[in-house]
């Protein structure tokens, strides 16, 4: 095995073993996302942890969902929603992120919902220091918790670059990741494009393969 291999590995081991020590809290709207707000729960560790929120308008657990659950070596906690009103899971669901930031510093929180009124709440605890994120489901989070020197260590291991490429493109990657968005695809598309534009087809292949594990 060459040396850029063994390298390659040693940081992508390092990268994962960083991640499975995080303690993270993923909050599903269950209301707003169903069962495909659940992908990627699979992926979780024993670190994690999942609250499921769900009400009299989305109760229905079906099989196939506890099938998908029970694939996790994460904890799985219901919480049903028992109170009236247009927006009581989201007051519910907002008022627990207050309370799981308060019981463990430090900790990550995700807003699992496609519901676009919770950005507020990601400002709010963005502002405060707090992470918070909104996906619009588990496997999007990867692309949520990705840090700028992720970036530049991967690219940096891009043979084809020269030191002023690397430096160009962790910058190109980086302007895009940072925004937080929940939509992988329009990530990726914003930087192909910077990419081809600034380095060309090539080395922009070369680039892709590079920071795939980072967007998985």
């Amino acid at each position: 095995m060459s040396k850029k291999k063994k390298e390659k590995g040693k940081l992508k081991e390092k990268m994962k073993e960083a991640k499975d020590k995080e303690k993270r809290y993923f909050l599903i709207d269950y209301e707003n996302v169903h069962m495909a707000g659940l992908a990627g729960v699979e992926e979780l560790t024993k670190n994690d942890k999942v609250f499921i929120f769900y009400s009299q308008n989305a109760d229905s657990l079906n099989f196939e969902v506890m099938k998908l659950i029970s694939t996790t070596k994460a904890r799985v906690e219901y919480i049903k929603v028992d109170t009236q009103g247009k927006n009581a899971l989201d007051f519910q669901l907002s008022s627990y992120i207050g309370y799981l930031l308060g019981q463990d510093e430090g900790c990550e929180c995700y807003i699992v919902s496609n519901d676009k009124g919770y950005v507020n709440v990601q400002i709010f605890w963005f502002k405060l220091g707090q992470k918070v994120k909104l996906i619009p489901n588990i496997r999007e989070r990867r692309i949520a918790t990705v840090k700028q020197q992720d970036i530049i260590d991967v690219i940096m291991t891009v043979s084809i670059l020269n030191d002023a490429e690397k430096t160009q493109a962790s910058d190109l990657v980086w302007k895009h990741m940072k925004t937080g968005s929940p939509h992988l695809a329009h990530i990726k598309v914003g930087i192909n494009n910077d990419l081809v534009h600034a380095l060309g087809g090539e080395k922009t292949k070369a680039i892709f393969n590079a920071i795939r594990p980072l967007m998985k």
